[in-house]
């Protein structure tokens, strides 16, 4: 990996940090959306205690057990999960066109939301085919931990899918927002493009990947009172290392195909 890489690799990050401190506004939605993942991860981690305890009820506790408040706070948390990936996906595309305006120093909530609106159904259908496509992949590879006895190296086979994944597919939703392409060609070409600039991307996925890092501590935080206050930090420090992202992943785009951005709709 030679010098003009992380070169560049500064050069991105340097102008996603300007940029971010010039429009700290940008911070606001993924730090909206840390701490809805924060109250999901509490929330489930109060379940999960709560079914854990349950296997030591004697027959009495169980027969006085609250089965359907139990299920129905389960499918309060399945239907706020649920809102939240997609208030996340919608804000993942829309992210590209708020870098994309504040760089020309045009930074307006309410005008991105308006040239994103025909890009909505395209960025949620692909955030749910990538979704289902990390589901497979990690269902095959607990298959495979298991079955081999590798389990106590899983997290680490984990933190590697989510790795390949980032740097596959890191083009991917300013592809859908700025080409005119079918989602298919946009998958297509943001996994050639980010082998053609291999180098630069394993960097640059190098923030997602600690992104990813930072929600497996939160996990291991939220199982103790005690550690509450680590946690709440934890979310706030996820927040703003996916706004770096967010910003750093358009800055890259708008660096590496500016023709396509140029000849893109304004």
């Amino acid at each position: 990996m030679n010098q003009f890489v992380f070169k560049e690799f500064k050069l991105i990050l340097s102008e996603a940090v300007h940029l971010l401190i010039k429009n700290p506004v940008l911070f606001i939605p993924k730090l909206l959306i840390a701490f809805f993942y924060g109250v999901g991860t509490l929330f489930a981690m109060g379940l999960a205690r709560e079914l854990y305890s349950f296997t030591s009820f004697t027959t009495e506790q169980m027969l006085s057990f609250d089965f359907s408040a139990f299920f129905s706070l389960a499918l309060l948390l399945m239907g706020f999960t649920i809102f939240t990936f997609f208030l996340d996906l919608f804000l993942s595309g829309l992210y590209p066109i708020w870098v994309k305006l504040a760089l020309k120093k045009k930074l307006s909530f309410s005008k991105g939301f308006e040239l994103f609106k025909p890009k909505i159904i395209p960025v949620f259908f692909a955030g749910v085919l990538l979704w289902f496509l990390i589901t497979v992949v990690s269902m095959i590879e607990s298959f495979l931990l298991i079955y081999f006895d590798l389990s106590e190296v899983g997290i680490v086979f984990s933190f590697l899918i989510t790795f390949l994944f980032a740097f596959l597919f890191y083009f991917l939703y300013p592809k859908i927002v700025f080409e005119n392409n079918g989602v298919k060609e946009n998958f297509r070409s943001s996994i050639l493009d980010s082998i053609k600039n291999k180098k630069l991307v394993f960097l640059l996925s190098i923030i997602p990947l600690f992104v990813s890092i930072l929600k497996f501590v939160l996990a291991y935080f939220s199982n103790e009172l005690v550690f509450l206050i680590s946690f709440w930090v934890l979310v706030i420090a996820t927040g703003f290392v996916y706004s770096l992202h967010v910003v750093v992943n358009q800055i890259a785009y708008e660096k590496l195909f500016s023709k396509n951005t140029r000849s893109s709709k304004k």
